[in-house]
């Protein structure tokens, strides 16, 4: 009896362009290679909502990887999230490098999603049957970045000024136009203000 039946893949590497299609596309292509060798069931892929036509780099490698997926080597499904909580916190840590001010798209839109409810879905899907495409799941609210902004700076106590950062690329314009969220499926629970305060609790 083998030990393993069901792989949850969600190994990625988003912040090495130059290993976008190294890692997530012939990384995935080997790994439901292996995973047909070894008589694996079921492979669960994790990935992210809305990305057809979002003019971002690494969306294009994970629609890439999606693709392999779909060419049936193991019998699979696709789960699609919305941006991480820890995804905004890596966005603003990142905007807020410059003494005394952050610097924010205000007009992005996201729809963040606590991992703990992602992981606990990507569990049901993994133990159950290979379904294909699943349906989307997404965090509770549609928030504007500005907003995300304020309140991560109020609970880490930051005295910055929040000011507005224009980028001039299709992508920006794609974020603050709605393309990544997906309002129908807000499935999670656990919103922004809530992770923040698990992440950085109250001193007493």
């Amino acid at each position: 009896m083998k030990d393993i039946d069901v792989i949850i893949h969600a190994a990625s590497d988003p912040i090495s362009p130059r290993k976008y299609q190294a890692t997530d596309v012939l990384g995935t292509r080997r790994l439901l290679a292996m995973a047909r060798e070894a008589g694996i069931r079921h492979v669960a892929y994790v990935s992210i909502v809305g990305m057809e036509g979002v003019a971002y780099p690494y969306y294009k490698s994970k629609l890439a990887a999606e693709a392999v997926m779909r060419e049936n080597i193991v019998p699979w499904s696709i789960l699609r999230a919305t941006q991480f909580h820890t995804l905004m916190e890596t966005f603003l840590d990142g905007m807020s490098r410059l003494p005394r001010i952050a610097l924010v798209p205000f007009t992005w839109q996201f729809q963040p999603v606590d991992t703990t409810e992602v992981a606990a879905r990507l569990v049901e899907v993994a133990t159950g049957e290979p379904a294909g495409m699943l349906p989307d799941f997404g965090g509770p609210e549609v928030r504007d970045f500005k907003s995300l902004a304020t309140s991560w700076l109020a609970i880490r106590k930051l005295d910055k000024r929040l000011l507005n950062l224009w980028l001039p690329f299709k992508f920006s314009r794609q974020f603050a136009g709605g393309a990544v969220l997906v309002p129908d499926h807000r499935d999670g629970t656990i919103t922004f203000e809530q992770y923040l305060g698990r992440r950085y609790p109250a001193k007493t």
